[in-house]
């Protein structure tokens, strides 16, 4: 039932949110794509996929349903005890304080400064330790991201004030 409730819900929020990208204005720089194009793209692929599967579990038979639960149930314990990882709720909640830090300092230090750190501070707080490929993934990471967006899509990212505009300006 809660999964219903929820595959629903993001059914809802997609359709609710398409519809405040459709105001969305056009951008003051003439770009291939309009401001609203990847919003609205992300937002109906959302949509399709969480109606399709809506659909599969309104036509799933309560058996079936059963089974499955006790089946994940079954495997999430088979893995706990093959890899020897548990849940941690703290590790959950570093992630989540760590998220809004990084969303917080993206205005003042820019993508570019702060996606590198961000990601070697998380690889490293889950138990990541090998210090050279840390370096060498955060810093691909944040490479991959500029190019994808500031490349490929034409999507401007915060750059920052002060040294860390310039930074920004050095690399992109």
């Amino acid at each position: 039932m809660g999964e219903k409730v929820v595959t629903g819900l993001l059914c809802f929020f997609s359709v609710i949110c398409y519809g405040i990208a459709m105001t969305i204005p056009p951008p003051f720089v003439q770009t291939p794509l309009g401001a609203a194009f990847w919003p609205k793209i992300i937002l109906g692929i959302i949509f399709v996929a969480s109606a399709v599967h809506l659909a599969k579990l309104f036509f799933r038979k309560a058996e079936v349903e059963t089974q499955l639960a006790e089946e994940a149930k079954e495997a999430r314990k088979r893995e706990e005890e093959e890899t020897g990882e548990r849940e941690d709720p703290a590790l959950f909640f570093f992630g989540i304080l760590l998220s809004l830090i990084y969303i917080i300092s993206l205005k003042w230090i820019g993508f570019t400064v702060a996606t590198p750190i961000f990601s070697a501070v998380f690889l490293y707080g889950t138990g990541y330790r090998k210090k050279i490929m840390l370096v060498f993934v955060s810093i691909c990471t944040a490479g991959i991201f500029l190019f994808l967006f500031v490349k490929l899509t034409f999507i401007p990212l915060p750059r920052g004030y002060g040294i860390f505009r310039s930074i920004s300006y050095l690399i992109y």
